[in-house]
């Protein structure tokens, strides 16, 4: 799917005009209908803005890819004690999960 048809399908699924989408990347309703027709393209910060509003990728607001947004991203070094890792539905129990933790940082320990 191109550009212009996934523009336009976020525009259409929000029940928003071309004049709306316009007012969010401020250009005008022609520039919304050009890019809608795959006539012009907007510039990468309005494809950003876009893309946060309609809470999806700039991949997939491109068309390089079918799916919406990214996977959330969880950095284990981080993790705190309300997180629960599980590895096939069962919990991973705290000593593995350091394991786990030094051979991902390549052996080394904590100092």
């Amino acid at each position: 799917m191109s550009f212009g048809e996934r523009l336009k399908e976020l525009r259409n699924e929000k029940k928003m005009t071309q004049s709306d989408v316009g007012k969010i990347i401020n250009v005008s309703k022609a520039s919304v209908s050009l890019y809608e027709k795959n006539e012009r393209t907007p510039d990468q910060d309005s494809i950003k803005k876009l893309a946060r509003y309609f809470n999806v990728s700039t991949d997939f607001l491109l068309g390089v890819t079918d799916v919406r947004s990214k996977p959330e991203q969880i950095d284990i070094s981080d993790s705190k004690n309300d997180t629960i890792m599980t590895f096939e539905g069962r919990p991973i129990p705290p000593e593995d999960l350091e394991i786990i933790k030094r051979l991902l940082r390549g052996g080394k320990h904590d100092d």
